[in-house]
């Protein structure tokens, strides 16, 4: 266990793995099921991930690790007002549709 420097955080790439199946899920409730469901998405298996090193305390460890090709992000936010923006409207007209 010493040797262990950090930690990472993986998230599955569920566009290019094409998760597009849903089922419905028993919600629990202090460790109890409920009549409640939630949709949950069916993952499909990849090896594919992604890992933002951008927003981590331990970055520069993991950056170390990473091949040179790897460390350049093909999701490059050119307007991040906008794309906030748009986030903020689609909440809104989600919580006005309930």
């Amino acid at each position: 266990i010493q040797d262990i420097i950090c930690s990472v955080n993986l998230q599955h790439n569920c566009i290019n793995s094409k998760c597009v199946d849903m089922h419905q899920q028993h919600v629990l409730q202090e460790r109890i099921q409920t009549t409640r469901t939630k949709p949950v998405v069916d993952h499909q298996p990849t090896p594919h991930f992604f890992l933002n090193t951008y927003s981590i305390h331990n970055c520069d460890h993991i950056r170390l690790v990473i091949p040179e090709a790897l460390r350049e992000s093909p999701l490059r936010v050119t307007n991040p007002a906008e794309v906030r923006n748009l986030a903020v409207q689609q909440m809104k007209d989600k919580k006005a549709a309930k």
